[in-house]
């Protein structure tokens, strides 16, 4: 695949992908036909974009290795090819929900899926209260009643990612 997808930002700035990188985007796949000069708006800001567009250019349209599930370890080196765990190590907390969901938009499953190992990283092994750390959730931000709720809604996180 020739040629670039031209994509306008949230906030305001024009990027551009190739074609060929896109091709791990199943909404951009499905955007083939649209020419270059026409612009494609995407809810995402040019540095949560440009993390995006480094990680699909890195493959250019290949596989990227499978992520085990579930996690063999808190270190993403022993969970997937050095280059990925590379990148998404260096992440902030909000880069990573950042990516998480702009990944999610774009149907980008292997970085959605990366991301998504990252956080569980994170969080292996922990405390609700190391948790609530990590991710600067206030001490008695919810009630011990939804604390259960959450847990209670939510037990198929831990039967995937034990």
């Amino acid at each position: 695949m020739e040629g670039n997808f031209t994509i306008i930002l949230n906030d305001g700035k024009i990027a551009k992908l190739s074609k060929k990188a896109a091709d791990l985007s199943e909404m951009f796949k499905g955007m083939i036909i649209i020419p270059e000069e026409e612009q494609i708006p995407l809810e995402t800001d040019s540095n949560t974009f440009e993390k995006i567009k480094e990680y699909l250019e890195h493959f250019a349209g290949n596989s990227p290795p499978e992520i085990q599930k579930p996690l063999k370890s808190t270190d993403m080196k022993n969970n997937t090819d050095e280059w990925s765990a590379n990148f998404v190590d260096k992440l902030t907390i909000k880069e990573l929900a950042n990516l998480i969901s702009a990944s999610h938009l774009i149907q980008a499953n292997s970085l959605l899926n990366l991301g998504c190992a990252k956080l569980v990283s994170l969080c292996k092994g922990k405390s609700e209260e190391e948790i609530f750390k990590i991710f600067g959730v206030p001490e008695n931000y919810f009630t011990p009643e939804k604390k259960e709720q959450i847990k209670e809604n939510n037990k198929w996180i831990e039967e995937i990612f034990q």
